[in-house]
């Protein structure tokens, strides 16, 4: 009687690991992962200071907003070209804050240094452009209802929106 052989010994004994194709063909995708997580982690730096700016700011409006329902102090908020800072109006007023903001400058001082509202510069590298829509100083009061509102932050080509609702909430949008 003939020795019978296993199915597939034949095949097993022939393939005896990858070919230099299946090797680099494996390699060239493990680069095109690592490029692409590497571009995605290490983009684009200054979108990606935009962003963590806007965020930011969507916390500190929100603070400010918490601040001056517990104080019942009006805050403003005033950007500038390297900054922007938070301030206050005086409780003691004669005149009601709106009227006496626009008849010229009733601020108290600024937010001290260990505040979060103290005031800032804008992340180095950044040229911020800040438009409000509509347009007007960003007031924080004790009122719990808000007209929406749309802070735009621009630096170069990169542009991020900062909307308020009407409920008193921040998004941040690209």
């Amino acid at each position: 009687m003939m020795p019978k052989s296993v199915p597939g010994a034949a095949e097993a004994s022939r393939q005896g690991g990858f070919s230099l194709i299946e090797m680099m063909v494996v390699l060239l995708i493990i680069g095109i992962a690592a490029s692409l997580a590497t571009v995605s982690a290490f983009g684009d730096s200054s979108r990606r200071a935009l962003q963590q700016e806007a965020d930011r700011l969507a916390v500190l409006f929100a603070t400010a907003q918490t601040q001056a329902r517990a104080t019942g102090q009006v805050i403003l908020w005033h950007p500038a070209p390297h900054g922007y800072a938070f301030q206050r109006i005086p409780r003691r007023l004669l005149l009601p804050s709106r009227v006496a903001m626009g008849a010229g400058r009733v601020l108290d001082t600024e937010f001290p240094a260990d505040s979060p509202l103290r005031p800032r510069q804008w992340p180095e590298g950044l040229d911020i452009v800040v438009s409000v829509q509509p347009d007007a100083v960003l007031r924080f009061d004790a009122d719990w209802v808000h007209a929406p509102l749309q802070i735009d932050l621009r630096s170069g080509r990169q542009q991020v929106q900062i909307l308020r609702r009407g409920d008193g909430s921040y998004e941040v949008r690209q």
